[in-house]
C-alpha cells in the first residue's frame, strides 16, 4: 500500500511516504524528517499505483493552472476508489472574519497572513484561495466524488479540509483538457451580466496561456 504525505514539513506520519522540499529551500523549519526531498511538481508515480494522497496547507501554494494539473496527475496515480485529502485556508470563512466589525486591525492582519502566506521564501506565497463550493466544482469536474468536508479554526485561522475519492471512470488527456478549460474559463473576467459568455480579447488570451501552463505541468516528465 502506498500513501503519500506531500509537503510534510515537521509532521512525519507513520505509514506514509513523507515528502518535502529539499532542506536548502527552507528558511524557518529545521531538522526536517522526510522520506523523500523533492519538488512536488517534479514527483512522479505510475498510474493507479497509489492508495492515498494527502497534503495540509500546501495546495494553496500552487497557481491556478498548476493546481488543476496536479489534481489530474494525482487522480492518475490513485487507484480506483483511492483517497485524496487536502486542507487549505478557508477563503470564505476568512473573508467573513475580515469584514467583522468586532476584530481589530491586528487580527485582520493575521487573517491576511493566513490567506496570502508567510512570504519568508519565494515559495511561501499563497497563489489561490479555496473554499467548499470551489472544491466541490473542481474535484467533481475532474473525476472525484463522495466529498466530505471538515472545518477547523485556530485563533484567527479558518481552515477547510476536503476528503474525496477517485471515480471508477477512466479519464484521458482530452477529458482532462476539456474539464480544465471549463474550470479556468470561470476565472476569466466577462464585462456583462451573462457570465456564461465565452471570454474575448485579452481574457481569451489569458485562458490560452493558462491552458499552456496546465498542459506543461500535467505532462511534466522527470
Amino acid at each position: 500500500m502506498i500513501k503519500l504525505h506531500l509537503g510534510c514539513g515537521l509532521q512525519y506520519l507513520e505509514g506514509y511516504v513523507n515528502i518535502d522540499f529539499p532542506p536548502e529551500n527552507h528558511t524557518i523549519q529545521k531538522n526536517l524528517k522526510a522520506d523523500k526531498f523533492v519538488d512536488i511538481i517534479k514527483l512522479s508515480y505510475p498510474c493507479q499505483s497509489v492508495d492515498e494522497i494527502r497534503l495540509h496547507h500546501v495546495f494553496e501554494h500552487f497557481s491556478r493552472p498548476v493546481a488543476l494539473a496536479l489534481l489530474c496527475r494525482w487522480r492518475d496515480w490513485l487507484k480506483p476508489g483511492g483517497k485524496l485529502k487536502i486542507e487549505t485556508p478557508d477563503a470564505i470563512a476568512s473573508f467573513k472574519l475580515m469584514t467583522s466589525r468586532r476584530i481589530s486591525f491586528d487580527c485582520k492582519q493575521q487573517v491576511m497572513r493566513h490567506l496570502f502566506g508567510s512570504h519568508e521564501a519565494s515559495w511561501a506565497v499563497h497563489c489561490d484561495g479555496w473554499y467548499e463550493e470551489k472544491f466541490k466544482i473542481n474535484l467533481m469536474q475532474l473525476g472525484f466524488n463522495n466529498l466530505k468536508f471538515e472545518k477547523n479554526k485556530h485563533g484567527m485561522c479558518r481552515n477547510i479540509e476536503v476528503t474525496a475519492f477517485k471515480m471508477e471512470k477512466n479519464c484521458n488527456f482530452n477529458d482532462y483538457s476539456m474539464s480544465v478549460q471549463k474550470l479556468l474559463q470561470m476565472n476569466t473576467i466577462r464585462l456583462n451580466d451573462n457570465n456564461k459568455d465565452a471570454p474575448v480579447g485579452s481574457e481569451l488570451d489569458m485562458l490560452n496561456v493558462w491552458m499552456a501552463i496546465w498542459k506543461k505541468a500535467y505532462e511534466y516528465k522527470v
